[in-house]
């Protein structure tokens, strides 16, 4: 989905497990899908040996900030 406001955003990563670099990006994907106002900048691979299987990828991801309208409880 489309930023609506690309100044106010934050950026941020996950880790996933995959078996390979086109795997981790549909993982990537699906995370993304799930988070309001958030798309994949990228994903690296950040091991070259693998465990059981699987390495180790970093989805590096940037989401537009939405205020949080809890923190004006304190008037009611």
């Amino acid at each position: 989905m489309p930023l609506i406001d690309p100044e106010n955003v934050e950026e941020w990563q996950f880790e996933v497990r995959a078996t390979d670099l086109k795997t981790a990006q549909m993982k990537c994907e699906a995370i993304a899908a799930k988070e309001p106002l958030t798309e994949v900048l990228s994903v690296s691979q950040s091991t070259v040996t693998p465990y059981q299987g699987t390495y180790r990828f970093i989805c590096w991801f940037r989401s537009e900030v939405v205020p949080d309208d809890n923190d004006n409880d304190s008037n009611s």
